[in-house]
């Protein structure tokens, strides 16, 4: 599941990136005393400026792999796996999915409220199957805690025995999301507005000046405002990867009570194609990269 607060472990604190850091450097000196405060001062300050170095330079989406796959035939668990790679989120940190990540569809569906599952019940043409449950699938950023150690009780705490994370471990956060938008018109998805390669110098040149803050401005309190992909209260930083379809059985006309039943005889099928993605021309891999399908089955 994501995690808007950044920490999947309530023993550490938020991600201090989500809130827009100032630009302070810690200033060392002979005979001052430092404190737990000024080291992570000191981390923020190096990581919030390689992050606005990075969403300036490259924006944020998919940079290499993170392919989402469709489960295999006659699965009736229904796999649904993320491979390995790496993605640039709206805070500009990287997220690193080292190994693949899947989620027994199945499972999951039958733990969702019947209400939620018939609100995101689409048909064609918003869907490529007949009838399916639609499904978008994010990928977040949380910190998790490593290697307890004894320390200082923190906040209105006393304690002998209190413990605090050695390390913080950057983990991946997946979360499937609901597409409950009825007709008319297609499900929001992600809009690129940056000039293409081949757009003027002068187009080129506006969209530089008018790119300071995009995003933030227009959210509440500093935070970031959604995009079209974003649902009213998930993670707005979270980066989408795929639009899932997930074949039912359901009467168009069916009372309000009446559960949606997977289709299993119908592939579930996994769109690619739509997501954020940061291209670099005459990027140097080496190897070629391999043949990855856009859109399952």
């Amino acid at each position: 599941m994501s995690n808007p607060s950044g920490t999947l472990d309530q023993m550490t604190a938020t991600d201090p990136l989500l809130d827009t850091p100032a630009a302070e450097r810690v200033n060392y000196a002979t005979g001052i005393l430092l404190s737990a405060d000024d080291f992570r001062d000191e981390q923020t300050y190096h990581r919030s400026r390689l992050a606005t170095a990075l969403s300036n330079l490259l924006g944020h989406g998919t940079l290499s792999g993170l392919a989402v796959r469709s489960p295999e035939a006659e699965d009736n668990d229904l796999h649904l796996t993320v491979e390995p790679g790496i993605a640039l989120d709206r805070y500009g940190r990287l997220i690193e999915v080292v190994e693949p990540w899947c989620i027994r569809l199945a499972h999951w569906f039958a733990a969702q409220p019947t209400g939620e599952l018939r609100a995101a019940v689409q048909r064609k043409p918003r869907t490529p199957l007949d009838v399916a449950v639609a499904v978008d699938v994010f990928l977040s950023l949380s910190d998790c805690g490593r290697g307890r150690t004894p320390s200082f009780a923190q906040g209105p705490f006393d304690a002998l025995d209190a413990l605090a994370p050695a390390r913080l471990s950057e983990q991946p956060s997946f979360e499937l999301v609901l597409r409950a938008e009825g007709p008319p018109g297609k499900i929001p998805e992600p809009q690129n507005n940056w000039p293409a390669t081949n757009a003027s110098a002068a187009n080129k040149l506006k969209a530089v000046l008018g790119s300071y803050g995009l995003g933030r401005e227009e959210g509440t309190s500093g935070q970031l405002a959604p995009f079209a992909e974003h649902v009213t209260g998930r993670d707005p930083g979270a980066v989408f990867l795929a639009r899932v379809a997930i074949p039912v059985e359901i009467a168009a006309d069916a009372p309000a009570g009446v559960r949606p039943k997977l289709d299993l005889t119908q592939r579930v099928h996994a769109d690619n194609s739509i997501r954020p993605f940061i291209f670099m021309p005459f990027k140097w891999l080496g190897a070629p990269p391999r043949d990855v399908p856009l859109s399952e089955p």
